[in-house]
């Protein structure tokens, strides 16, 4: 606050203790003192008031803002909702067709090339009673439709032979060797 130094407050020490005396200087620092610390604390609330005040502003003028941007998206997102909710609705009057009528075509296994037993048409062996024949030759199986077929248990066991290895090395034996005493 006040730039005192040290030369200048010895200098106002000595003439108060000659006019006050030395009965009554420790009363009157005491009191001086007291009342520094109120005009101190004085100015530091006064201080925080105004920062206060400056902060409360700020802030208004921020949620104003924020306001201002959130009305401005709540009205876009209201006008696209509304357009959407239109073109489904458009949508909507469309699709008001019957279930029974939206239900697909019914196919039957000869749409596929199958039998109603589920074998491939006209590959049947000759010897097969056909009303009862369910189950295929393996040859059969193999090779349906023209596509190369193997079972999964064939797949894998050809896949467990193809990762073995060629040949296994010998195991190595290790000598441990005996420290000197």
């Amino acid at each position: 606050m006040f730039d005192f130094g040290f030369s200048e407050l010895l200098l106002i020490g000595v003439i108060a203790l000659v006019v006050l005396g030395p009965e009554r200087l420790p009363k009157a620092a005491h009191m001086a003192g007291s009342l520094l610390g109120r005009v101190q604390r004085t100015v530091s609330s006064v201080k925080q008031e105004l920062s206060a005040q400056i902060e409360m502003d700020e802030l208004r003028k921020a949620k104003s803002e924020f306001e201002s941007a959130a009305e401005s998206l709540r009205s876009g997102l209201g006008g696209t909702g509304e357009s959407l909710r239109k073109e489904l609705d458009d949508i909507s009057d469309g699709l008001k067709v019957p279930a029974w009528e939206r239900v697909p075509e019914q196919r039957t296994p000869a749409d596929f090339g199958l039998d109603e037993y589920g074998n491939p048409l006209g590959n049947t062996p000759p010897d097969a009673d056909w009303p009862h024949y369910s189950v295929p030759s393996e040859h059969h199986a193999a090779n349906v439709g023209g596509f190369q077929t193997a079972s999964i248990r064939k797949q894998s066991m050809r896949r467990k032979r193809d990762m073995r290895p060629r040949h296994r090395p010998k195991p190595q034996l290790r000598v441990r060797k005996k420290h000197p005493q």
